[in-house]
């Protein structure tokens, strides 16, 4: 019996932004898909004018080597990043996309790279979430809100980050001595954020560096202030406080997270609907993936075979 003796490899996945003004993103592109195929990197890349925004999977070295790569090819010294070993497969493919915006908000005078608010360590995040005096807003959209936050974080009632301007607006009403305190998942949508408050001249605007992933990888249990699972972007779906895959699956026909507990629903389907859509697909729309659905088992089938 032949014996295969060579140690056993993990997968980790490394999330990162930075803006920058990158004057073409086609090159990048190129560069960039050129690199993570041949380090067999999977995930998604996304590049514009503004900036680069990306979430990959591989080996510890591929990833990290990508990391450089960029900082070297964009002249950058200090890029926000977070890696963590990947206990499921995080992607199933790559993806390097360009699109007008990093992270879209719609606005076209909004700067990150000139100017957005104070980066905070853990240790302030805590500070700001425990003072009165200050408002802590979850840059997020509901259905992420929905299934872990800070404590004493309020939500701005959003679908998608585009509604984010009107509604933090409706929210601080104006006051711009409003000390504001500001989190999302990795960082990238309240960088974007901060930087749209501070436009609007707000004196005093903070955000959680790195956002929660990196909040969940520093602090430890016992001063987190972090309640219950957080979203991702991934085919993880959600990961808990350890940065372990929690128990979600997203619903093909609205993508939002679904718990053990709302896939025991009589109106969910696999691969289909769910409680949060079933009532608003239409004809089309359901038949659509229920062929999506029946493709997808048919592959399984002979991928097993």
């Amino acid at each position: 019996m032949i014996t295969d003796n060579k140690p056993m490899t993990h997968n980790f996945t490394a999330s990162f932004y930075h803006f920058l003004k990158i004057l073409e993103p086609e090159y990048l592109q190129a560069e960039l898909t050129n690199f993570c195929v041949g380090h067999r990197l999977i995930g998604t890349i996304v590049i514009a004018h503004e900036g680069l925004n990306g979430s990959v999977e591989g080996s510890l070295d591929a990833v990290n080597n990508l990391l450089i790569f960029i900082k070297k090819h964009l002249c950058i010294e200090r890029m926000t990043t977070n890696i963590v070993k990947s206990e499921v497969p995080s992607f199933k493919r790559l993806k390097v996309k360009i699109r007008k915006e990093i992270v879209s908000i719609g606005l076209k005078d909004i700067d990150p790279s000139m100017y957005s608010g104070e980066h905070v360590s853990h240790d302030q995040w805590n500070q700001l979430l425990l003072d009165p005096e200050v408002v802590v807003i979850d840059t997020r959209n509901d259905y992420e809100i929905d299934i872990g936050t800070f404590q004493s974080a309020t939500r701005p009632k959003t679908q998608n980050f585009r509604e984010f301007p009107k509604k933090v607006e409706d929210l601080l009403g104006g006051n711009l001595e409003t000390p504001v305190a500001m989190f999302c998942t990795g960082g990238i949508r309240c960088e974007k954020a901060s930087s749209l408050l501070v436009g609007k001249g707000y004196k005093k605007v903070f955000q959680l560096d790195g956002g929660i992933l990196s909040y969940l990888k520093t602090v430890m249990p016992e001063q987190s202030l972090w309640q219950g699972d957080c979203f991702v972007f991934d085919d993880r779906v959600a990961v808990n406080e350890r940065l372990e895959p929690a128990n979600y699956e997203k619903c093909h026909g609205c993508r939002k997270p679904l718990s053990a507990l709302d896939r025991q629903s009589p109106l969910f389907e696999y691969g289909i609907a769910c409680h949060h859509c079933s009532d608003t697909l239409d004809t089309e729309r359901r038949a659509s993936l229920q062929e999506r659905h029946k493709q997808m088992e048919l592959a399984k089938k002979r991928k097993s075979n």
